[in-house]
């Protein structure tokens, strides 16, 4: 979340959140989230999981009578990956006879 404009300017606002989760816990939060808030819900499951293949990130900006509030960005990372052989080759073995 990038804030343009404060609501309440005496209230300190975080530039940034980091939630981690499945697509679908994430969205559903994010819109339960704007509705409780009074914003409008303007984000799907469908469009973020569209988006994001196609641009690596989904964003929107929530504007109220010409006057940007926030902009809420959600895009991929990359959690636990799987580990591949990290450059370790075969251990040789020992040849018989030697």
């Amino acid at each position: 979340m990038e804030p343009f404009l404060s609501v309440d300017p005496d209230r300190p606002h975080v530039a940034e959140y980091t939630y981690f989760s499945n697509l679908k816990k994430a969205v559903d939060t994010i819109r339960l989230v704007l509705e409780a808030n009074g914003w409008p819900v303007t984000v799907s499951y469908s469009s973020v999981y569209r988006q994001i293949p196609e641009k690596g990130f989904f964003s929107t900006v929530f504007t109220v009578e010409n006057v940007r509030y926030f902009r809420l960005t959600i895009s991929r990372r990359m959690i636990n990956p799987v580990l591949t052989g990290l450059g370790i080759e075969e251990m040789p073995r020992r040849r018989r006879g030697i």
